[in-house]
């Protein structure tokens, strides 16, 4: 496994839950939080910040190697583990009738499938097929929404973070603890490497994805300039809670998996890309194939930059001037 920048980790495991819990305090204030009251704000804060810190935290190598090591041969003590990251959500389902006993099974039912699949899946022959269907089983349901039910407030906001924080933290757990996936590289803070690969990316996207979006319709010039602020808090929340996630999962996962199995980076790199692309078709009300293609083309320019430098921090910074430059400027409103 790629270490971190040395001493760096702890502070990430300091900033990654605050600055989580800032930009969606920040957009909840905005947006108004409802007739609740503050009362399940703090709630659903404290539930994030908490979730926040695994996350952080599993970016330590000194750390990962620490659990591997405690969960080794004890299967009722790696399932222990994996469940306890259920209980943040204790603080959140004690928002007045929110915790719904269906919701709250599918939860259970999705950590435990996970975990057992992370267990009982060979580590030794055909192992890329065990990782690969571990992904799956955390994926899936968070690509197809089945856990929404379990977030309902606030009605049309940012609830169904915690699922997707959530997902991270069983991903990395399973991968980098139970399964000893090594080479995913998973890192929250770039260094100098990573930032001039990421400023090549971007850059090498925009001369190309731009021009397409624009011409497509897709992509429009802003209305009004974003406040300084508000362009903040986007570009902190997409990084947090967009970039990391997503390219953990996709350059991390898909793509380092499709390398090992195919033997062939430039495959590899083709195929995530494109399944990453695929997987934006259902990102709005309806399926938009100008969506996916952008998407895709991203894609390449993340692996690409994910291949040069093998950290996650890297191409979740390009993923971030991505998404940023067009909710900020080119989404036209």
């Amino acid at each position: 496994m790629t270490a971190p920048i040395p001493g760096r980790t702890p502070v990430a495991a300091l900033l990654a839950p605050a600055a989580g819990i800032a930009v969606v305090a920040c957009w909840l204030l905005r947006k108004g939080t409802g007739p609740e009251g503050s009362a399940p704000l703090a709630s659903a804060l404290a539930a994030l910040g908490l979730l926040l810190v695994p996350y952080a935290l599993l970016a330590s190598a000194p750390i990962v190697d620490a659990l591997r090591r405690f969960v080794d041969g004890r299967p009722i003590t790696t399932l222990a583990l994996a469940g306890s990251l259920l209980c943040p959500y204790l603080l959140y389902w004690g928002i007045a009738g929110k915790a719904k006993p269906g919701a709250l099974f599918g939860l259970v039912a999705y950590v435990a499938a996970a975990s057992l699949a992370a267990l009982a899946l060979p580590l030794a022959r055909a192992r890329w097929a065990g990782d690969a269907l571990v992904v799956l089983a955390v994926w899936l349901p968070l690509e197809g929404r089945w856990l929404d039910a379990s977030f309902p407030w606030p009605a049309g906001g940012p609830g169904r973070l915690l699922g997707g924080v959530l997902g991270l933290d069983l991903l990395l757990y399973q991968m980098l603890v139970v399964r000893k996936f090594d080479g995913l590289g998973f890192s929250l803070l770039p260094g100098w490497k990573d930032l001039r690969a990421a400023a090549v990316g971007f850059a090498a996207f925009a001369a190309v994805g731009i021009p397409i979006g624009l011409w497509s319709g897709f992509l429009a010039p802003a209305r009004a300039a974003a406040g300084a602020g508000q362009a903040v808090m986007t570009i902190v929340g997409i990084y947090l809670f967009t970039g990391i996630p997503e390219e953990t999962l996709f350059r991390g996962c898909v793509q380092g998996l499709l390398e090992r199995w195919t033997g062939r980076r430039d495959a590899a790199l083709a195929v995530a890309s494109l399944v990453f692309g695929l997987a934006h078709l259902n990102n709005g009300p309806s399926p938009d194939g100008r969506y996916a293609l952008l998407a895709t083309l991203a894609g390449v320019a993340y692996g690409w930059v994910y291949q040069r430098t093998r950290r996650v921090a890297a191409p979740a910074l390009v993923h971030t001037l991505v998404d940023a430059t067009w909710v900020l400027c080119l989404k036209g409103r």
